[in-house]
């Protein structure tokens, strides 16, 4: 190509045509100009189709990670939510000095602990490596923002309240007042006269559980949030595709 044209600029030459040289040297620069501009916009095409594929492969990641922390949530909620009502109960009991032994020591293994849970941001970690602010859909940017460093962060830190709480004040109890315990399965009072009458526990159930509703409350928030954000991401995710 290159000796094609280099031989009509010769034979332009030869016959005088000195003006129609420039003219065509000039338009031979601007297809090469218009042949450069090509290639670097095929580049650029395909350089945006591998980051392309990498978003998509990471915002199905991020939706793996969020379907994992809604069956988490899930499973955790519904042990929670069983844990405050056998806690009420116990209260109630507690509070009217009328004890079903029957059932009572499989309650007390059931009070004041913590459901520990494991959220799952590896996706999400990946993105913010890669670069949020690839994703072009700046709704779903804030709405995953807004889930890893405000929702999941309250659920961590209500259980983290729920932990320290069971290590530091009921742990404790148990070790000086019961005879044996099996975490969510048992508790043995050592005198069951003596934990009718005791101020300390019942007050200790009555406070702490007001922490446990604020934990089961913010798992029902992250609940709602991932409903939230899971069909902007499955369209996004569409429009990658």
């Amino acid at each position: 190509m290159i000796k094609f044209f280099r031989k009509i600029r010769q034979n332009l030459l030869s016959e005088g045509k000195t003006g129609k040289y420039f003219k065509y040297a000039v338009g031979e620069i601007v297809l090469v100009v218009i042949g450069i501009l090509i290639a670097l916009q095929i580049n650029n095409w395909n350089e945006q189709g591998k980051v392309d594929g990498e978003i998509l492969k990471t915002l199905n990641e991020i939706r793996s990670n969020l379907i994992s922390d809604s069956l988490s949530i899930r499973d955790t909620r519904i042990l929670k939510s069983e844990d405050i009502n056998i806690q009420y109960t116990v209260i109630h009991e507690l509070e009217s000095r009328n004890i079903p032994y029957d059932s009572i020591e499989y309650h007390l293994g059931r009070v004041m602990i913590a459901r520990r849970i494991v959220l799952v941001d590896n996706g999400y970690q990946l993105m913010k490596r890669f670069g949020l602010e690839q994703l072009k859909n700046q709704e779903l940017r804030n709405e995953l923002i807004n889930y890893y460093t405000n929702f999941t962060k309250r659920i961590n830190n209500d259980t983290a309240d729920d932990d320290y709480e069971f290590i530091t004040v009921y742990l404790p109890y148990v070790r000086n007042h019961f005879l044996d315990y099996n975490w969510s399965k048992q508790g043995v009072p050592a005198d069951y006269e003596h934990l009718k009458c005791d101020q300390y526990f019942l007050t200790s159930l009555k406070t702490n559980i007001k922490n446990q509703e604020s934990t089961l409350e913010q798992l029902q928030n992250g609940t709602r949030k991932i409903q939230e954000i899971l069909p902007m991401l499955d369209e996004t995710i569409l429009a990658y595709e």
